[in-house]
């Protein structure tokens, strides 16, 4: 398989805290009312995606409504052609898959796995395990043959975090560069043989020896860790290294003791890499294959910030590290990345205008042949793409030096080896290769809404402002309610005139049955953005000492048919009652 790389903040949208002061407290406190309608199954055996149309979730399905551009049959009518052979397609929106094309069977993500189990082994790594994205990396690298990390610059200054942002100055193993290979001439073309395991490459001949030992830096004389930006498989592998040494089990123990939940699936047949020490020991850069919707199931997880069947899998502040869009390297910053995750903090799938639906709070991860996993928190919309081009060379949705009208079954032209007729983006723009998945995936995707869909957080819980750092809000003492708040923003990328609110519901998830409508929030004066309130009775709540999820429903209606609405889920959060 021939090598190709991978595609890979304005404003962060402000958080009104919560002042009594401008809030009704003459509001009905609600109880509990019905089941949400079509909700994602949460039962005995715990959660399960479920289904609904398009239509229920504010997109166009098969006809357009509204303003809709285009609908989600288009898109699939279009990415699907031989031309594209997009072989999967799934969008789910607030725990419901409202389109799936071929998302119940496994099949090859590349490096779509650094972010299906890549990023969630290292939240273990740092919760359970002592490891610290400043930490150096030579605390686990530096061991038998690997004492250059502990010796030599600038090896002694790479730390996790440089190897977890493609920021450390590792070569990748296609990178052509003669630095790249003058002191290990062979070692790039031992790593890609031996990348996908086995007992044929046992250590020193394995994949993660051969990074720690015998790659090499991108630049002569070497820059600052940090400082510098290559997208590296090789360094992704040195990151998993550290994730197992550090937790003494493989990557794929990790995940399915730690990280999986009910309603999440493993990825199958992950490398095995006979590695240093008679350990065995995996690496995330491309070999599992995933179910589509178990894939999505993990992006549902990170979006959450490890809330899942009311319990926290891990703390949130280290779902928040990898998947922050503000305060990242800034090198990786720059281009949109953060650890582990890309995100749309640059709009990176969201660049062209009136297709600005989606938050730049996004984030994911994308694999060879435009393979993506993205999620979006903000409007609770997930969106799966499994491509597979034939001809080599040809993938990332492009032509690819092919004329129109190629089949992409045994083509009549040359197959083409870059990114030159990527949509116009010229072979030596910096990060060409996404920009087909935008044009020909989310930019379609955001024109099947009816309009831009609303975006919705909890920013109070127990009489707290809402953060990313905290895992259970306590109510105070005696407290007779339990206080909810939520933001909606309504068009907030798109301009005004197409949708005004409608409402913002709470409901209320125990782990163990379907979420609650808990009751309808009251608009607190004066807030703008607008916040939403509900005071929910501490008996409705549960037992004190009780612990119970909560999240918003926002809902936004047509200004030119009310009857045509588009609801987003917020990012939940656990409350628990004190007394």
């Amino acid at each position: 398989m021939p090598y190709l790389p991978r595609y890979e903040r304005p404003l962060a949208v402000f958080l009104c805290g919560i002042t009594l002061g401008c809030i009704d407290l003459n509001e009905t406190t609600a109880p509990e009312a019905t089941a949400l309608p079509g909700t994602a199954a949460a039962t005995a055996s715990g959660f399960r995606w479920a289904t609904a149309t398009p239509e229920s979730q504010g997109m166009c399905g098969t006809s357009r409504q509204l303003g809709c551009t285009r609908t989600l049959a288009d898109i699939w009518n279009r990415i699907s052609n031989s031309k594209f052979n997009t072989q999967r397609f799934i969008v789910i929106r607030n725990d419901k898959v409202i389109y799936d094309r071929g998302g119940t069977q496994a099949y090859p993500v590349y490096s779509s796995n650094k972010g299906l189990w890549g990023g969630p082994t290292l939240v273990h790594a740092m919760s359970s395990c002592g490891v610290h994205l400043t930490d150096k990396a030579s605390r686990w690298l530096g061991g038998g043959a690997g004492t250059r990390w502990r010796t030599i610059y600038p090896w002694t200054a790479i730390t996790v975090e440089h190897l977890a942002t493609h920021t450390s100055g590792v070569c990748d193993y296609g990178n052509t560069g003669t630095v790249c290979r003058n002191e290990n001439g062979d070692w790039q073309q031992d790593f890609e043989r031996a990348k996908s395991g086995g007992t044929k490459y046992p250590s020193p001949n394995d994949a993660l020896t051969i990074a720690r030992v015998r790659s090499e830096q991108n630049r002569q004389p070497a820059a600052a860790p940090g400082s510098v930006d290559e997208y590296s498989n090789v360094g992704h592998g040195l990151l998993n290294y550290v994730v197992q040494q550090a937790c003494g089990r493989k990557l794929s123990d990790i995940y399915a003791s730690y990280i999986r939940q009910s309603g999440m699936g493993l990825p199958v047949e992950p490398a095995l890499i006979y590695t240093d020490g008679g350990r065995v020991w995996n690496q995330s850069a491309g070999i599992a294959r995933w179910n589509g919707r178990d894939g999505a199931a993990v992006l549902r997880l990170a979006a959450r910030l490890g809330i899942w069947d009311n319990r926290n899998v891990e703390p949130v502040r280290y779902w928040n590290e990898v998947t922050k869009i503000t305060g990242n390297l800034p090198v990786a910053q720059s281009h949109g990345r953060g650890v582990v995750y890309y995100n749309n903090s640059t709009d990176r799938w969201t660049q062209s205008a009136g297709h600005r639906r989606l938050s730049n709070e996004m984030f994911g991860h994308d694999g060879w042949f435009s393979t993506v996993f993205l999620a979006d928190p903000l409007t609770a919309t997930t969106i799966v793409r499994q491509g597979k081009n034939n001809a080599p060379g040809a993938s990332y949705l492009t032509l690819n030096g092919c004329q129109p009208g190629w089949t992409g079954t045994a083509p009549n032209c040359s197959p083409g080896t870059n990114w030159s007729n990527n949509w116009g983006v010229s072979t030596n723009t910096r990060e060409g290769d996404y920009v087909a998945g935008r044009m020909m995936v989310t930019d379609p995707l955001q024109e099947a809404f009816f309009f831009p869909p609303p975006f919705c957080r909890m920013t109070g819980a127990g009489g707290k402002t809402v953060d990313k750092v905290t895992d259970v809000y306590s109510t105070p003492s005696g407290a007779a309610t339990v206080e909810l708040t939520a933001e909606i923003r309504v068009n907030p990328r798109e301009g005004a005139g197409l949708s005004v609110v409608d409402r913002v519901e709470f409901y209320k998830e125990d782990g163990s049955t379907l979420p609650r409508l808990v009751g309808t929030g009251a608009r607190v004066t004066g807030s703008n953005p607008a916040l939403y309130r509900l005071a929910v009775s501490a008996s409705s709540h549960g037992a004190p000492g009780t612990t119970m999820t909560y999240f918003a429903s926002c809902v936004a209606k047509s200004t030119q048919d009310g009857t045509k609405k588009v609801p987003s889920y917020s990012r939940p959060v656990r409350v628990r009652r004190t007394s």
